[in-house]
């Protein structure tokens, strides 16, 4: 059993509190910490646990093996990092942190203090992308050849004007940072690693501080794909949609809606697949069901948490481990000093050079 203590109860807390209910033979929640006192009291009454308002005396006086860090964007690398120094393993929400020099810096603690640090990309664990996954490496589609993502949100219509993820500074930016990272971060895990970015963007809600609410780019991937990728904040008739698709020389995959779209954290519907060399199936997708994966649960929140729990006790490296996700996080940086730079080609290997070279 693995002790985890819980730092921050707002939203994303309650998609993360089922494991601790589901599977508290293998995780088991050993403290709560939040700002707000008495949010952190009623989180913790659920468990008969004790809570804390201050995370860095939380860190001192709970007998925890791990912490959990679902907080606004700006938090997660001080809190990360004090965590790390503290000698705990750390589960830190998507994004990793605001910036790819505060990201390589967690990992080269982590890997000092020999703590699992993982970023929660839940997306990762979801069932039929992992079967998805599996399809794609044993060359069900061939060799993918083009990619997209979007996300099409309407954010007032989930969160007010005036919450953090509208300042740039706490958000460490808008739709591409806040949103597109979950599909940005499976294409990854797909495709492999990224090797160019051509970008643009714009803010165009008056909501919006120093964040963007439409970005679109290009991606070119280390094997050859290119990929093409849009998002925005501001789609006042849409509900929350990311949707993706591949194209391959042996067949295509699609998560493209049909009729009404459900809304949620993972985007639906699930993907869907054809045959180009089958006569039956070359032109009619089926949906790729998920019976053989090693998956635990339905939900992405929870498997992610037990596969943490799995790779603290086996001492594995978490597949969204700090160290893969710095490859989402140099993507997503790119995309942001391509925009900058009115759509100039920026390269991974760029961002990682001036992000090393601001650590020194």
């Amino acid at each position: 059993m693995v002790r985890v203590g819980l730092i921050g109860v707002g939203g994303i807390a309650n998609h993360h509190k089922p494991a601790f209910e589901r599977f508290p033979d293998r995780v088991q929640l050993g403290g709560v910490c939040d700002v707000d006192e008495a949010a952190a009291g009623e989180f913790a009454a659920a468990f008969d646990v004790d809570h804390w308002s201050d995370y860095e005396v939380f860190l001192e006086e709970t007998d925890v093996d791990a912490v959990d860090i679902p907080l606004p964007h700006h938090l997660h690398y001080p809190v990360a990092k004090a965590a790390l120094e503290a000698g705990k393993h750390v589960l830190v929400e998507k994004p990793f942190a605001t910036s790819l020099a505060e990201c390589l810096e967690l990992v080269e603690l982590a890997e000092e203090r020999d703590c699992r640090l993982m970023v929660g990309q839940m997306q990762r664990f979801y069932p039929p992308y992992r079967a998805l996954k599996e399809a794609v490496d044993r060359g069900d589609l061939g060799a993918i050849r083009h990619a997209r993502c979007d996300a099409l949100v309407n954010q007032e219509d989930m969160v007010p004007p005036g919450h953090w993820l509208y300042d740039g500074s706490m958000s460490g930016g808008g739709g591409i940072i806040g949103y597109s990272v979950h599909k940005l971060d499976l294409l990854r895990y797909l495709l492999g690693d990224v090797e160019r970015v051509v970008s643009w963007e714009r803010e165009v809600n008056d909501a919006f501080d120093d964040a963007e609410d439409y970005s679109l780019g290009l991606l070119e991937f280390e094997s050859g794909t290119v990929a093409d990728f849009f998002v925005t904040l501001s789609a006042g008739a849409m509900p929350y949609t990311e949707m993706f698709w591949l194209l391959g020389d042996e067949g295509a995959m699609h998560t493209l809606p049909e009729g009404t779209q459900r809304e949620g954290y993972v985007g639906l519907p699930d993907p869907r697949i054809n045959a180009a060399n089958d006569p039956e199936r070359r032109k009619t997708f089926e949906t790729l069901t998920a019976p053989a994966t090693d998956l635990p649960s339905e939900n992405a929140f929870v498997n992610e948490i037990l596969h943490f729990a799995d790779c603290i006790e086996s001492g594995a490296e978490p597949i969204s481990s700090g160290r893969d996700n710095l490859g989402t996080m140099a993507t997503i940086e790119a995309i942001y000093r391509s925009a900058a730079n009115d759509g100039e080609a920026t390269t991974i290997d760029d961002v990682y050079a001036d992000a090393r070279e601001a650590l020194r």
